[in-house]
């Protein structure tokens, strides 16, 4: 069934464009902690892992309202009475973001537990306001999530390694325990166009990251012919990607499409992940006081994941038309092993890994055209 037949047309509310711009520093935030390997070089894998169990509960904070918003907004009142403290509840767990989690555990615990709890009480509000079939959804979202936060919570009577096992279990749940109810989740599918297009602005919040690690590099630098060149290409690989993601956005997606939202959703963690990480490779592999293999494998690894998440989210989510060939994504990331391969055993300067990824993209970008070029002539 088409989602022409089951919703009308909605757009993206102010309300909730003002809740995405809350996520700007979060986002900032933790890009920045993760140049901090830049001074650490032997503490690289553990910053790292921080960065993901920091990203993580962010990215979780705002899925978890922003799917709750798109299948019941619309029937909940005064939605900013609940969305708005949950923006200050966000302002204080990003506040406590930090490598030394100890000293900022308790404000990081209470703000995400105040933004979960928030969107678990609109689940059970709003279960009473819907029909059967929704009203099981709203509940069984309810009480998962519940279930997460609360032993999320509990990590307050723990310390050391335990405390953050105990959390992260709690999170897990919320993450992994909706894949289990998929065909439940189907009893109340997501407005897909909406939700496309929350998650595309998402998207242009990270990119936006990397525009602001480029503008940073360029300070006091703008006459330096290198600085100049390096964040010139920084410039393009990551304007080669924005174009290569929003076409496919504009031309491959059905917003017609019914689905739970749940490819939509995790491909874009890490969709979003990997642009983030692009970011702070800008400024690591300026300053290249890392270890050459690992800021390749970190600037690479990246590229690899936006391509294979970005391109696994297209295809589920495609029209009918739109043909994408397997032998061309295989092209695309032999091309990025290749390059790879070539500057691990070969001494090349590391700005000549943005050309190279530059050109990888743009191969994609590439590839994206010739999907739906054929709609294009029929048209």
């Amino acid at each position: 069934m088409k989602q022409a037949l089951i919703f009308k047309e909605r757009k993206v509310s102010w309300l909730e464009l003002f809740f995405d711009l809350v996520f700007v520093t979060a986002v900032a935030s933790t890009t920045h902690l993760l140049l901090a390997v830049d001074h650490h070089p032997e503490h690289t894998l553990l910053y790292f892992g921080e960065y993901l169990l920091m990203v993580t509960p962010m990215f979780w904070a705002w899925v978890g309202q922003t799917m709750f918003f798109n299948r019941f907004g619309e029937r909940i009142s005064f939605p900013a009475f609940y969305m708005l403290p949950q923006m200050f509840f966000l302002v204080l767990m990003t506040a406590s973001f930090d490598l030394d989690f100890d000293d900022t555990f308790y404000t990081f615990i209470i703000g995400y537990a105040g933004i979960r709890l928030i969107t678990v009480l609109q689940y059970f509000i709003v279960s009473h306001k819907v029909g059967e079939q929704l009203r099981q959804v709203a509940r069984l979202l309810g009480t998962i999530f519940l279930i997460g936060i609360l032993l999320s919570l509990s990590a307050v009577f723990f310390t050391g390694v335990l405390r953050y096992s105990i959390v992260y279990m709690g999170i897990a749940i919320d993450i992994l325990l909706p894949l289990v109810f998929t065909k439940t989740l189907q009893k109340a599918p997501v407005h897909l166009s909406h939700l496309i297009e929350r998650f595309g602005l998402f998207v242009i919040i990270t990119f936006g990251e990397s525009i602001v690690a480029i503008t940073t590099l360029l300070v006091g630098h703008t006459t330096d012919p290198y600085t100049l060149s390096f964040t010139l290409a920084a410039f393009l690989i990551i304007g080669t990607m924005w174009a290569s993601y929003f076409y496919s956005f504009e031309h491959h997606l059905d917003p017609t499409k019914t689905t739970s939202g749940q490819v939509l959703l995790y491909g874009h963690f890490f969709i979003i992940v990997s642009v983030m990480l692009l970011a702070a490779n800008i400024h690591l592999l300026y300053a290249g006081h890392l270890e050459k293999n690992t800021l390749l494998l970190l600037l690479y690894g990246a590229a690899a994941v936006f391509f294979l998440a970005k391109q696994v989210v297209f295809n589920y989510h495609k029209k009918p038309e739109v043909i994408f060939d397997i032998w061309k994504d295989l092209l695309l990331f032999s091309l990025l092993i290749f390059f790879f391969i070539l500057n691990v055993f070969i001494i090349l300067p590391l700005w000549s890994n943005f050309i190279f990824l530059w050109l990888v993209t743009l191969v994609d970008l590439l590839i994206r055209f010739q999907a739906s070029r054929h709609i294009q002539t029929e048209k």
